[in-house]
C-alpha cells in the first residue's frame, strides 16, 4: 500500500479550494517563499545539545540566527556568546529548520504542483543523504544514546519524521537516482539507526523513536520498522497502556512533556491514518486532549509543573519543537469532534487566522459545535493534581500530592500555585534550558516552590496523594499529604489542606517529624513585596543548604512573634498575606529568579525548629486600587488552625479538624 494514500492525497489537495483553509494555504505559501530565499547550508558535522543554547545568567534561549553560526545574542541584554557549546548547539536548529523546510515545501508541491518546491525539498533529502553516514560528531558526546546528525536519538526521531514524510510526498518528482538515495543513504540507516538506539522504557523519548520508525518504516515500504514501534515492551500499545494515567496525563506529570508525548503520538496517527490503518488507542489519546484543560486557569494559560515551560497556554505554545496549542486541537477536533475541543480552536481563533500547518494535514472543514469547559474543581488523583474554582470563577489554586516524576519531576511535593485578580500570583516556574546551572540549583530545587522544605534540603522522591474533600458554591476544601520512609526526610510526614472561601484562601500545612528538624515554609510570589516591610532589617547571614537558597538575594528578616500583613504586587494584582505571630517562629524575606531569571519573585519564608509545626496563612488577593476584600483578620488559636475573617460576607469562623479533612465555620453577618 502507498504512503500516504490515493485517498489521502485527494483529501489534501482538495483543502486548496476550501474557503476554511485559505489562511493556512497563504500561511504555507509566506513559509516556502521564505525558504526559497534563503536556508543555511547543510551541518558538516553533528549538533549539539538544544539546552546548551541559553543565557546561563537569564535562563532565556539565545536568538537563532541562521546566517550566523558563531555570534549568539541572549534576547534580554544583547550579550554575545560564541565557541563551545554555543555554536554546535546553534546546528540544531539549522536541523530543525532544514527538516520543517523540506516538509513544508513537500506539501506545497503536493497541493501547487510547483516545480521549484519539489525540487528545493529534494536538495535538503539529498544533502543529508549525502552525509548522513560520514557525518562527523560534534564536540560533545553522547554515548548512551546517540544521534547522527543530532545530539540525541530523541532529536534525531523528531528531526527524521519530517524528513521521511517529505520524501513520501515529493517522491513522485524525484528521478530514480535521488530517490535511491534518500532512501538507502539516509531513509534506510537511520531507521537501523534509532531501532538499534532505541529509549529502552516508557518514556516520552521512546513515543517519538516509535514515530519516527513508523513514519521511516511506512516510507521505505518495510513492515519490520512499523511492526517494532507499535508491538513489543516498548512498542506504542505498551507506551500508552502503562505511560497514560487513568486521568489522562502523561506519568512525568510535566504538561509540556506531555504534550510532547502527545505530539509523537499525533504524528504515529497521522501516519497510520495516511496509509490507511488504523490506530488502536484512540480512547487514550482523547483523555490525554482532554486533561490540560481541567487545569487552565481562567487566562488559559496552563500551569508549569516539574519540567515545563513556563509560558504555555491553550491559547498559544505549549512546549517545544512542537505545535501550538491550536495545531494539537485541530488534530483533535478533527479526530474526536468533541465540543470542548472546538471551544479551544475558537478561543485561539478569535484572535488569530486559522492557519497552521496542521489544519491542513488534520483539520476539519467546518468547526462547529463548541462548548465551553465548567471549569469546575477538579481532581486528577493518578496524577497527584487537584484544581479548585474559587471567586465564581475568577480564581484557581492548584495543589500538587502525587506520584514522582522520574528524572523531569521537581521535589515540589504538596506545592501551591495560584491565580487570582486576573494574573499568575504564587506560582510554579517549571524550567529552562538544562544546560546551565540556573536550571540545577534553582528551577529543579524545592525553594523555588510554594512548599515546605527541611533543615536546607530539597525534597527527595516521594508519592503523595491529593484529594478534594469538599466542593460546593460557599467554600471548596482540598488535602494533600507525603511522607518519607528513608533519606533525608525519613520517617516525616506532611499535609496541606487549602480552603477556597470567595474572596480568600485559608492554607493550613502540617509538618511532623520523628525529632526537631529546621522546617522552612516557602511562599514564592511575582513581583515584589510593596506593604510589610517597614520593620524590616538585613540579614546579617545567608540562608544556607542545597534546595535553591544560594540564588537568593536582598535577605531581610522581620519579628516572626507578631501577628503582621504581607503584600505583593504584580501586573496591576494584589495578595495580601496574613500571618500569626509564633513564639519559635523566624520570618525571612528575600528576592530571587522568576522564569526568565530578570523576572523575579518576592519569597516569605517561614522557619521553625520543631518536631511538628502547623503552618497557618491567609491569603487575599484582589486588584490593585480596589478596596481590599478582606477588613480584618484575628487570630483565635494557632495551634488548632482557629482563625476569624472580616469580609464582605461577613465575620467567619474557622478551625481545622486534627487530620486536615474537615472544617468548622460559624458565620456572623455583616455589620
Amino acid at each position: 500500500m502507498s504512503f500516504p494514500t490515493p485517498e489521502w492525497r485527494s483529501s489534501f489537495r482538495r483543502k486548496l479550494d476550501d474557503p476554511a483553509f485559505a489562511a493556512a494555504c497563504r500561511s504555507l505559501d509566506e513559509r516556502a517563499a521564505a525558504y526559497h530565499d534563503y536556508l543555511p547550508a547543510h551541518p558538516e558535522r553533528q549538533a549539539g545539545y538544544y539546552h546548551d543554547f541559553f543565557c546561563p545568567e537569564h535562563a532565556v534561549q539565545l536568538v537563532f540566527d541562521p546566517r550566523c553560526g558563531t555570534r549568539h545574542a541572549c534576547p534580554v541584554d544583547g550579550a554575545v556568546f560564541g565557541g563551545e557549546p554555543y555554536d554546535s548547539a546553534w546546528l540544531w536548529s539549522v536541523n530543525d529548520l532544514l527538516s520543517d523546510a523540506a516538509l513544508r515545501l513537500a506539501a506545497r508541491w503536493l497541493l501547487r504542483r510547483e516545480a521549484a518546491d519539489a525540487a528545493r525539498a529534494a536538495g535538503i533529502l539529498t544533502g543529508y543523504a549525502r552525509r548522513y553516514r560520514q557525518l562527523p560528531p560534534g564536540p560533545k558526546s553522547n554515548p548512551r544514546y546517540p544521534g547522527v546528525v543530532t545530539f540525541t536519538g530523541l532529536d534525531e526521531s523528531v528531526w527524521v519524521i519530517r524528513i521521511a514524510w517529505a520524501y513520501a510526498l515529493v517522491l513522485d518528482a524525484l528521478d530514480a537516482a535521488d530517490a535511491r538515495l534518500v532512501r538507502d543513504e539516509l531513509l534506510r540507516p537511520a531507521a537501523e539507526h534509532i531501532l538499534r538506539f532505541r529509549w529502552p522504557e516508557v518514556h516520552n523519548v521512546t513515543n517519538w523513536n516509535n514515530a519516527a520508525l513508523v513514519a521511516l518504516g511506512l516510507a521505505l515500504g518495510e513492515e519490520r520498522f512499523v511492526e517494532a514501534a507499535l508491538e513489543g515492551p516498548v512498542g506504542l500499545a505498551a507506551e500508552l497502556a502503562e505511560g497514560v494515567r487513568a486521568d489522562g496525563l502523561w506519568w512525568e506529570i510535566s504538561l509540556s512533556y506531555h504534550y510532547y508525548t502527545l505530539a509523537a503520538l499525533v504524528w504515529t496517527m497521522r501516519a497510520l491514518g495516511a496509509a490507511g490503518r488504523p490506530f488502536e488507542g484512540d480512547e487514550t489519546v482523547r483523555r490525554m486532549f482532554r486533561a490540560p484543560i481541567d487545569l487552565a486557569f481562567p487566562d488559559l494559560s496552563l500551569p508549569a509543573l516539574a519540567d515545563c515551560w513556563y509560558f504555555i497556554a491553550l491559547t498559544g505554545a505549549v512546549g517545544h519543537g512542537i505545535p501550538d496549542a491550536a495545531g494539537f486541537y485541530e488534530t483533535a477536533y478533527a479526530r474526536y469532534r468533541d465540543p470542548e475541543f472546538a471551544w479551544v480552536l475558537e478561543a485561539n481563533y478569535s484572535a488569530r487566522p486559522r492557519a497552521s500547518l496542521e489544519a491542513l494535514l488534520d483539520g476539519a472543514g467546518r468547526i462547529e459545535g463548541a462548548r465551553a469547559p465548567s471549569f469546575a474543581s477538579a481532581v486528577l488523583p493518578q496524577s497527584g493534581l487537584a484544581a479548585v474554582r474559587a471567586g465564581g470563577g475568577s480564581s484557581r489554586l492548584l495543589l500538587r500530592a502525587g506520584p514522582d516524576g522520574g528524572v523531569h519531576g521537581h521535589p515540589d511535593q504538596l506545592a501551591l500555585q495560584l491565580f487570582a485578580a486576573g494574573t499568575r500570583l504564587v506560582v510554579d516556574l517549571g524550567t529552562a534550558g538544562y544546560g546551565i546551572e540556573l536550571n540545577d540549583d534553582w528551577y529543579r530545587q524545592s525553594a523555588s516552590h510554594a512548599t515546605v522544605l527541611l533543615d536546607g534540603v530539597s525534597q527527595p522522591p516521594a508519592t503523595g496523594r491529593v484529594e478534594l474533600v469538599r466542593s460546593g458554591d460557599d467554600f471548596e476544601l482540598v488535602r494533600g499529604e507525603v511522607g518519607w520512609r528513608e533519606g533525608p526526610y525519613a520517617g516525616v510526614s506532611s499535609r496541606r489542606a487549602l480552603l477556597a472561601c470567595g474572596s480568600y484562601f485559608i492554607d493550613y500545612f502540617e509538618v511532623v517529624a520523628p525529632e526537631p528538624r529546621t522546617i522552612d515554609w516557602v511562599l514564592g510570589v511575582r513581583g515584589g513585596i510593596v506593604e510589610g516591610l517597614e520593620a524590616a532589617r538585613p540579614r546579617a547571614t545567608p540562608l544556607e543548604g542545597a534546595c535553591g537558597y544560594s540564588r537568593l538575594a536582598s535577605l531581610q528578616e522581620l519579628d516572626g512573634t507578631v501577628a503582621r500583613r504581607l503584600t505583593w504586587q504584580v501586573d496591576g494584582a494584589r495578595l495580601d498575606l496574613h500571618l500569626p505571630g509564633a513564639p519559635v517562629e523566624e520570618l525571612i524575606t528575600a528576592s530571587a529568579p522568576g522564569n526568565p531569571a530578570a523576572d523575579r519573585l518576592a519569597l516569605a519564608i517561614r522557619r521553625r525548629r520543631a518536631g511538628r509545626a502547623l503552618f497557618v496563612a491567609v491569603l487575599v488577593p484582589y486588584r490593585a486600587g480596589e478596596p481590599r476584600p478582606v477588613r480584618h483578620v484575628r487570630w483565635l488559636d494557632e495551634a488548632v488552625g482557629a482563625v476569624e475573617i472580616e469580609s464582605a460576607r461577613g465575620v467567619e469562623r474557622w478551625s481545622i479538624a486534627a487530620d486536615l479533612r474537615s472544617v468548622r465555620r460559624d458565620v456572623a453577618p455583616p455589620g
